[in-house]
């Protein structure tokens, strides 16, 4: 109501006018005139005349007071009232930008802090500027959330949605209380579906507002944001621009942390490796790098809401980044041991910096007992079954976590999914013929996430393996088998065997020392590979076939390749010493134990889950009770448990009943439920079963943000004007934002105000002329001398 309400205690002074008239009223004395008979009976005939013009004296007099009062108070109420009475609607968009850029807060408050501020001040303009004003609000994220979800309804999106602005502060308390998001997202979404709101809401007036950081990562090649605000400009939209950032700040991301891939058993150390990003302008150097292990052994069964976690913390030794070259990555590895079986949880964190979200970064590590591997061998004496088994098993005091189980080809004749499901990966070591039923078994094997790999030696039948490992969709070669060919001696005799090929991971530790690495490995002869056409090159179901390793003259060697969730290495020889020697080579241990992990991380449980993914779990009923419990993460706690019912899905395993509960964000904004920001807040969240025996299991969920806003570096708002044209939008910095919106809607009030002033005065001075007494004689001389101006005088006292 008033810009300055410390100086209303100035409206006192209205009272000034009365307490003198009163005061001059109490003055009077009672005084016997016979002269003043005649004045009094005139007196009694004018009374109601006299006092009518006295009183309207005062009144012009209070309301003088009263206007000035007003005026120096900076008073703004007035014009709502006034444009009512005009009919003009204007409905004000304001877009909130929240991505977790907001949360910068080098500048001393973030910047999206700074936006509700900028909210606010426009919300209270609004309630007293001129004409009838509607309101929507809507945060970037709400808005991706709720187009991922299927929903295309802005309302579905909006905090508020073309509510009409009063002067109730309640209208925006709920965005008010709301703070950045944890989400990696754009405004496109927003400007989506603000266009549906304001092509379908009626009003005479729009403006547009978006309260953005402008990072460099979004408006440095706007061409999606052009194109979305091309759709919303127009004739009646205004688009205005708040700046609610200060400047551009140096920040440390923790960009991703994941246990390498390996045989995860507990009681085998697990290397974990770190990924640090430096987002700023100059190098960093010796940061340290904080990282801790959460326990969760069989005796936590009972989740703590009052602890961040409630697993048992192990601080381990701190990591020291000696030098970080700006806009450079370094990866930080180090081992964790951990002796119990179960789900376990991985933090890494930095130190504190502008942005605090992506300063730490977690991940779960779920360690089994040992798994069984099954390796079937054609060879009478197992000599292939041998140096698998040897190395996957070595003996004496080395622990791999694979327990290798040696079986004749005649195993293969009663297989089924359920027998290969008991293994973590099958070996298949030069077996003549695949059958078709058990190469659907293998399909489906693979495809839940099994790893199956093939030594291929001169006892298979090619025909066999082409027919019923490629027919009815199987994959489970990488392409249809050629000739076996001889390997050609080298000119020069100086060339090896066997190079490295195009997708060596599985030999990354033996990349570094180049094929210089591999000149022991002698091959005189292996299978080829027939080339697909072009019509097998475009077929989008095709598997993209790595070679891992290739023979000297190119064709491939080692392959590997991806089917559904599981994962198919073929090698195109025997190992049982007729094609090739590489069993003696110390590369074929590096080699094995690689592949053996590639090979089970296939069935592996994921690491983590982005907090925009749902959060799904899976449970046997005949293990656990259908009702569970879901505790978000959170820096603050206490945490705020939800409690929810799994239901039953359907399987194709008829040995068990499954059931399934989810939590999906995009659901749970459509639906407009009030608790989708605990499930998006990053960290560790735990899973809560209660199994049929009463027992308590806590699993433990590693929440991370989506990398990518870490870099705080800002656009320049005259190459953001530049590149939207012709979209005509306004600039303004979040401090001119507040500072235009302390005055504005006073502007025009104060004028009237003064014009109101003017005619208070001169109705003023007119009445007094009016409720005095004037004579006027003529002079001598024939001239005339002014009228004498008596005032308001009173005869009431005249007696």
């Amino acid at each position: 109501m008033f810009l300055y309400p410390a100086l209303t205690i100035g409206f006192l002074f209205v009272a000034v006018p009365l307490l003198v008239h009163l005061i001059n009223m109490l003055r009077h004395r009672r005084q016997k005139w016979a002269a003043m008979d005649f004045l009094l009976a005139s007196y009694r005939k004018q009374k109601k005349w006299i006092r009518l013009r006295q009183l309207l004296l005062l009144l012009s007099r209070l309301a003088v007071a009263a206007v000035l009062i007003a005026m120096l108070c900076g008073w703004n109420g007035g014009g709502q009232m006034l444009g009512m009475l005009g009919g003009t609607t204007t409905h004000h968009v304001v877009i909130l930008d929240d991505s977790y850029s907001m949360g910068d807060a080098s500048g001393g408050t973030t910047p999206y802090t700074r936006a509700l501020e900028a909210l606010q001040k426009l919300a209270r303009r609004l309630a007293t500027d001129d004409g009838n004003h509607q309101l929507t609000v809507m945060r970037s994220s709400r808005a991706a959330l709720t187009l991922r979800g299927g929903s295309e309804s802005g309302d579905s999106a909006a905090d508020l949605s073309a509510q009409t602005v009063t002067s109730d502060s309640r209208l925006i308390s709920r965005v008010m209380s709301t703070s950045a998001s944890s989400l990696l997202t754009d405004l496109v979404p927003a400007l989506d579906l603000a266009t549906e709101l304001i092509q379908s809401t009626p009003a005479d007036r729009k403006v547009l507002y978006i309260a953005s950081d402008f990072r460099d990562r979004d408006w440095a090649t706007p061409q999606r944001l052009a194109e979305a605000m091309r759709a919303i400009s127009g004739d009646d939209v205004s688009i205005r621009m708040i700046d609610c950032a200060i400047g551009s700040a140096a920040n440390l991301s923790v960009v991703d942390v994941s246990p390498a891939q390996d045989v995860w058993v507990a009681g085998v150390p697990v290397v974990i490796n770190a990924k640090i990003r430096n987002n700023g302008p100059s190098d960093v150097n010796n940061v340290s790098l904080d990282s801790r292990v959460y326990h969760y052994p069989s005796e936590v069964t009972q989740p703590d809401p009052t602890l961040v976690t409630s697993g048992r913390v192990e601080s381990l030794p701190a990591s020291v980044i000696e030098s970080l070259p700006a806009g450079q990555e370094v990866t930080v590895t180090f081992q964790v041991f951990i002796a119990e079986q179960g789900v376990h949880a991985i933090e890494v964190s930095l130190p504190e910096d502008a942005l605090s979200i992506d300063n730490k970064r977690t991940c779960t590590l779920p360690l089994s007992d040992a798994e069984k591997v099954l390796i079937i061998d054609a060879d009478p004496e197992a000599r292939g079954a041998y140096h698998v088994a040897s190395v996957l098993d070595p003996g004496s005091q080395v622990r791999i976590g694979a327990i290798p189980d040696v079986q004749p080809p005649a195993f293969l004749r009663s297989a089924t999914l359920e027998t290969f499901a008991a293994y973590r990966a099958v070996y298949l070591v030069n077996i003549p013929e695949i059958n078709e039923n058990v190469a659907d078994a293998l399909d489906r094997y693979v495809r839940r996430g099994g790893g199956v790999m093939w030594f291929l030696g001169d006892d298979i039948q090619r025909d066999s393996y082409n027919r019923n490992l490629l027919a009815a969709g199987r994959q489970l070669l990488p392409m249809p088998l050629g000739e076996s060919k001889p390997v050609a001696p080298s000119d020069e005799g100086t060339t090896a065997d066997v190079v490295f090929g195009d997708s060596p991971e599985l030999l990354a530790p033996l990349k570094t020392a180049g094929d210089a690495a591999l000149s022991l490995i002698g091959l005189s002869r292996s299978w080829t590979l027939e080339v697909p056409g072009i019509e097998a090159t475009d077929d989008p179901n095709r598997p993209r076939v790595k070679t891992v390793l290739k023979r000297r003259d190119g064709n491939a060697f080692v392959t590997q390749h991806d089917v559904d969730r599981g994962r198919v290495i073929t090698v195109l020889s025997g190992i049982d010493g007729q094609w090739t020697n590489w069993p003696g080579d110390p590369t074929f241990v590096v080699f094995l134990l690689q592949a053996n992990a590639d090979l089970w991380s296939g069935a592996a449980p994921p690491t983590r889950r982005f907090i925009d993914e749902p959060v799904e779990r899976t449970i046997a009923l005949d293990q656990y009770a259908p009702q569970v419990m879901y505790l978000p993460a959170t820096d603050q706690p206490p945490r705020v448990p939800v409690e929810m019912v799994a239901e039953p899905i359907d399987t194709d395993a008829s040995t068990e009943t499954l059931a399934e509960v989810v939590l999906d964000p995009t659901e749970m904004v459509i639906a407009g439920e009030s608790n989708v920001s605990d499930i998006l807040q990053p960290g560790i969240s735990e899973w809560a079963f209660t199994q049929t025996d009463g027992r308590r299991r806590i699993i433990p969920v590693a929440s991370v943000i989506r990398s990518g806003e870490g870099n705080l570096k800002r656009a320049d708002a005259a190459v953001i004007q530049q590149n939207l044209l012709p979209v005509d939008v306004r600039f303004l910095s979040s401090e001119a934002w507040n500072a235009e919106n302390q005055t504005a809607g006073s502007s025009k009030l104060t004028l009237f105000l003064l014009g109101l002033l003017g005619l208070l005065l001169a109705a003023e001075q007119a009445l007094a002329y009016w409720a005095s007494y004037h004579t006027s004689s003529t002079a001598l001389g024939g001239g005339k001398r002014p009228a004498s101006h008596l005032g308001a005088f009173s005869l009431r006292g005249a007696r």
